[in-house]
């Protein structure tokens, strides 16, 4: 019997682990780190072909709490959704195999949770984003307080990955699992199907930095845009029609200026076609609606000067902020 059943685990944490050896010792000493120690942590490992399975396994012969559980490779989706059969305990947080929790992620999430208005679900924490090598480089800007499947959608997943998230059970309760079926966007369509169709259709997002998430390594599935650009559009296009407040044409607006960035022009010219359905005053009066409409106007090859110097200034953004890092460890280290 998993020990999730036990009354005294309040979390079952969930990692679903595919080659991710360089990583998964890091992202499981964060969460045995936690302030909060009644949880459960459920590794799998989705038929990974280095030694993830080994140093998941060294944890779990010195902490009861890890446990390995090995399948054949499956996708994330398939992967959580085995953990979520295996635990019952009242809350679930997903951590991926090469990010980390800040020690106090857990505790601030469930009193998120429990002090949340009614309707709330799902909580998620804001995201401060590093280097493969694990050096923090940026702060990423999340909404704050309610969102509603509207706010989903026109922010385009506030949340930004799983691993910032924690989770009534009941909503798997009442949706069932993660859809197997895509291969990209796995997460946000989990999270508008709550929203669409469990009793806690809001979530709330907090002002705390708890977790860090690595920005595009080698081999993510979150490095494959084009994939996750043919996924995002089946969810959107699922989803949008079941928007209350706003038009369904503002949830293409951001796919498609990230579509343009990542010089996907037929990605993005199709959904600004879709987000000019919302109408040029409503374009007008959103940063991001304005934005569309320089991109949508510039042309191919206007473009693509834009898309370089936005590529060189970023680059630049983040060698400099690593940099200054290191720069400042190392003074650290001659003052100590």
């Amino acid at each position: 019997m998993s020990i999730a059943r036990n009354s005294h685990v309040l979390v079952t944490v969930i990692t679903p682990a595919y080659n991710v050896g360089p990583w998964i010792g890091e992202a499981i000493d964060s969460v045995l780190a936690q302030t909060e120690s009644r949880f459960e942590y459920l590794v799998v490992d989705d038929g990974s072909t280095d030694d993830t399975a080994e140093i998941v396994r060294s944890r779990a012969e010195r902490d009861p709490r890890v446990r390995l559980i090995q399948v054949e490779n499956g996708g994330s989706g398939a992967a959580r959704n085995r953990a979520l059969a295996e635990s019952a305990a009242p809350f679930v947080a997903f951590l991926d195999g090469d990010d980390r929790w800040h020690p106090e992620f857990l505790s601030h999430m469930l009193e998120t949770l429990h002090t949340a208005p009614p309707g709330v679900g799902m909580a998620y924490c804001h995201t401060r984003v590093m280097l493969e090598s694990g050096q923090v480089v940026a702060l990423r800007w999340q909404p704050s307080g309610r969102v509603d499947i509207d706010k989903q959608l026109v922010e385009n997943n506030p949340p930004h990955n799983g691993s910032s998230l924690m989770i009534r059970r009941a909503c798997f309760d009442q949706v069932g699992g993660f859809d197997c079926s895509l291969p990209s966007a796995v997460d946000f369509e989990m999270w508008l199907r709550i929203a669409a169709g469990s009793h806690y259709p809001l979530m709330w997002g907090t002002r705390r930095w708890l977790l860090d998430m690595r920005l595009m390594r080698t081999g993510s599935i979150s490095s494959n845009r084009v994939r996750r650009f043919e996924c995002l559009d089946k969810v959107i296009a699922d989803y949008a029609p079941r928007m209350s407040r706003l038009h369904p044409g503002m949830a293409y607006v951001r796919p498609a200026v990230f579509a343009y960035r990542d010089g996907l022009d037929d990605f993005g010219d199709r959904w600004a076609l879709l987000a000019r359905e919302a109408g040029a005053k409503e374009l007008a009066k959103d940063s991001w609606g304005r934005s569309l409409l320089a991109w949508s106007g510039a042309g191919r090859e206007r473009r693509a000067q834009l898309r370089t110097l936005r590529d060189t200034a970023r680059s630049g953004a983040y060698k400099g902020v690593s940099g200054a890092l290191r720069t400042a460890g190392r003074i650290q280290s001659l003052r100590g």
